[in-house]
Parts: structure tokens; sequence; C-alpha cells
């Protein structure tokens, strides 16, 4: 009896540590960080709590990478500077997620997405820096097409091009875009990515209202009206398994399918 008491306090125990864990909004799974990620903490815990937050809310996290594992630079970087003993750089590119994620990579680099930036070159960016002027452009065009992100000779960065997280993005080591595009910072997480939401940050307006669009049609209708049923925070997320309610912009794009595996290369299936 005793014994059976005890397994009840240790179940108990572990219910209310659960409960815990989720209430903060942080992954259960038990991190181990490198050493250089261990010192970024010591500062940004106390000076950027609510990043740290997300940090520790992400897969990242429970898969021990931390701020240094993303924000490491080489010396001979172009945007690389010395921050507390340690040489990083700002900006994480898709060349530097591509350390762990290389098949998205090549499939974004590639991409209708990472080629928004050419935008930059053309006669429509160029009526909107003449004629509304280079702040209209920035708000206009290059929050969703991306700058072409300019570096100081201290390695920091322009206040003309950067924030900026506009899907074709130059960046100054020569990758295009911004997975932070999608993927948003410090939580990276891919329930974000997969509501039409996400997309609508770009797709909507005169020019191009496909977020209105699909807002407007049975799909969007049904999305809006299941939610609770679409099962985001799904590892999978296949259609016809994990939900059924309604597709959303990523389930016909990017998103897994019974036959069709992920792809970031959203205009693939369209070809």
């Amino acid at each position: 009896m005793k014994g059976f008491n005890l397994l009840l306090i240790i179940l108990a125990v572990m219910m209310l540590t659960s409960m815990a864990v989720a209430e903060q909004g942080y992954r259960s799974v038990p991190s181990t960080l490198t050493e250089e990620s261990a010192a970024c903490l010591e500062c940004h815990e106390t000076i950027i709590p609510a990043m740290v937050k997300e940090w520790r809310y992400s897969r990242h996290y429970g898969a021990n990478v931390g701020c240094y594992e993303c924000h490491s630079a080489d010396p001979k970087d172009v945007d690389a500077f010395e921050h507390n003993g340690f040489t990083i750089a700002t900006i994480v590119s898709p060349k530097d997620c591509s350390k762990c994620h290389e098949t998205e990579y090549l499939e974004f680099q590639k991409s209708h997405h990472a080629d928004a930036g050419n935008i930059l070159g053309s006669l429509d960016n160029v009526l909107g820096e003449v004629v509304e002027g280079p702040m209209a452009a920035v708000n206009g065009c290059k929050q969703c097409h991306g700058s072409i992100v300019e570096v100081n000779d201290d390695g920091s960065l322009t206040p003309e091009t950067w924030p900026n997280t506009g899907i074709g993005r130059i960046n100054p080591d020569g990758s295009k875009g911004a997975c932070s595009a999608c993927h948003s910072r410090h939580s990276f997480d891919a329930a974000l990515a997969r509501q039409p939401e996400n997309c609508g940050k770009c797709h909507l307006g005169p020019d191009h209202p496909q977020k209105e669009i699909y807002e407007e049609s049975k799909h969007g209708i049904a999305y809006y009206g299941n939610i609770d049923r679409m099962n985001l925070e799904s590892s999978s997320w296949v259609v016809g398994i994990d939900y059924s309610a309604a597709p959303t912009c990523a389930t016909c794009h990017m998103s897994a399918t019974a036959d069709l595996p992920i792809t970031h290369d959203v205009g693939d299936r369209i070809s």
C-alpha cells in the first residue's frame, strides 16, 4: 500500500511539473547547452527575456541549438563583429540555416520566393523610390520583397536596409531570402508558418489579394470555423491524417500529403 501511495505521489509531482512547463510555454525536453550559448544567456535572459522565452518554447531548445549555434560567424564574413569575446553576426541567413536544414535551403533557393528581391532592380521599385520616396519603398516593397542588406565597416548593418525579413532579401553572404519571414523568431514555430495569416503578411491588398480571396472562399470559411480541429502543432501535419477540416496556403503549396513530401519551393507543385 505504501508503495502504491508513493507511486501516486510521484505521478502527481510529474503532472504538476508538466503543467508548470506547459504554463510557461516551454518545451518539456531538457536542454544541455554549449558553453558559448550558456554565456549568451547569462546576459540575454536579463536584457531580452521575451526573446529567450520564445527560444525556450522552440524545437531548437529541445535540440540544444542555442544563440551561438545560429549567430556564430567566421571572422572573414563582412558582417562579422566581436561581441563579448565571441565573433558573431546579426543576420542568420538561409545559408546559415543550411548547416542543419540543407534540403530546405536548396529547395528555397530555387523558388520564386527567393527571387522576390529581383523587384529591387525593376521599374516598379524605381517609381516607388522616386515618386513616393525611399520610406514608401521600404514599407510598400522591401518589407515583403526584401532589401539588399548593406554592411558598415564595423560589421553593423545600415539602417536603410536593416531590419528586414523580406522573403527575397539579399544577404551579405550572397544567399537569398529570410527563413524568419515565415518561421518567426525566436520560436520558429511550424504552426505559425502553416496559418494563412502568415502568408497574408505579404499576399494581400489590391495588387495581390490572395489572402482576401482565401478568406472569402469555402476553404477559408471552413478553416476559421474549424481552426481548433487543424492540429497545427503536429510534427507531421499530413492532410487527411492530422487534419481534414480545410486546406491552408501551406497545405497546397508546401506541406506533406499522403503521396507528396514537404517542399520549400512554393511554386514547384503549381508548375
